[in-house]
């Protein structure tokens, strides 16, 4: 398959009043052509920085360097009137609520079509078939009743959807999705999750969670903590047998795992630690080692982890 996103070394930091502060520190990841890779972490662990350095969407504050190259291009030398013209079509990023995204004063009918537009559609009869096709593609068997509501009639899992549908305009190669079962029910959020791997599968898929449980939709996972990478492999050989204590304590936590929580503390540091292993303060397992020394990568089965206490 095609390599669509290849990511190195990425670091993010912000400039405070107090100085510059560190938000995410080396990251380095890929994606090919129909797969669908899952960033896993906690909020506040850099994961939706990320995401906005690929689109060149980071706050004035902060800066970007190392290399984000889609289609042999590298996003962060690009200037913002050439990115402008790329999101939305060759990338796209659907944001956590997309309640929050739709305007909420206009209807879903005028929101679709300014996306058509775009294209260079003007036909209204056009206009109106491609807005239900694109409605019927994320499984809405009435699109006309949904273009004729207001964002604010529409459910959570059903505003996702049609941001969804939107995003489906122009066929993008990338697409970047932000926490997209947050604040819906667990039935919906299998349904979408499903809905957004299908009607996307000629795409590369990043999918941005807090939930570890996601990541069964995906076939690779990348866990973060505190701007830094913990784990990073095949999806299915990591939740059946992790080998990063962070990891192990995330799906400990799961429901289905009795919500079973063994670390010393829960809360992301609020500095970025220079040195040692981000994860020392909390892991079970920490030495003296893990406090001075940051950890080296090792390889076990072709997963990449980032810990002392695990050797190829």
């Amino acid at each position: 398959m095609k390599k669509i996103l290849s990511i190195t070394g990425l670091t993010i930091d912000s400039q405070l009043m107090h100085g510059s502060h560190r938000i995410v520190n080396d990251l380095s990841f890929e994606l090919e052509q129909g797969e669908t890779l899952a960033i896993v972490g906690e909020s506040g662990c850099g994961k939706t920085m990320t995401a906005l350095s690929i689109f060149g969407l980071l706050p004035e504050n902060c800066t970007a360097s190392g290399t984000v190259t889609f289609d042999d291009c590298n996003l962060l030398s690009l200037r913002e009137k050439e990115l402008s013209r790329m999101r939305g079509i060759d990338f796209v990023l659907i944001p956590q609520s997309g309640a929050d995204f739709l305007n909420p004063g206009l209807k879903v009918r005028t929101q679709i079509y300014e996306t058509l537009k775009r294209t260079g559609i003007k036909d209204k009869r056009i206009l109106e078939k491609t807005a239900c096709d694109l409605l019927n593609s994320v499984s809405f068997q009435n699109p006309d009743s949904i273009m004729n509501k207001y964002p604010f009639q529409l459910s959570g899992g059903m505003a996702q959807r049609v941001v969804l549908a939107m995003g489906l305009t122009f066929s993008p190669k990338l697409v970047i999705s932000d926490e997209p079962t947050r604040g819906i029910d667990s039935n919906t959020s299998m349904a979408y999750l499903k809905e957004l791997t299908s009607v996307f599968s000629d795409s590369g898929i990043v999918i941005i969670t807090h939930d570890i449980s996601v990541a069964d939709y995906c076939k690779n996972i990348f866990i973060m903590y505190a701007g830094e990478c913990m784990e990073y492999g095949d999806c299915t050989r990591i939740l059946n047998n992790p080998s990063h204590p962070y990891t192990k304590s995330l799906i400990a936590a799961l429901p289905i795992n009795g919500f079973s929580l063994n670390s010393r503390k829960a809360s992301i540091p609020q500095d970025f630690l220079n040195t040692g292993c981000t994860f020392y303060p909390h892991c079970p397992q920490s030495t003296k080692k893990c406090q001075t020394d940051k950890p080296e990568k090792q390889i076990i089965d072709q997963t990449k982890v980032w810990c002392h206490h695990v050797k190829s």
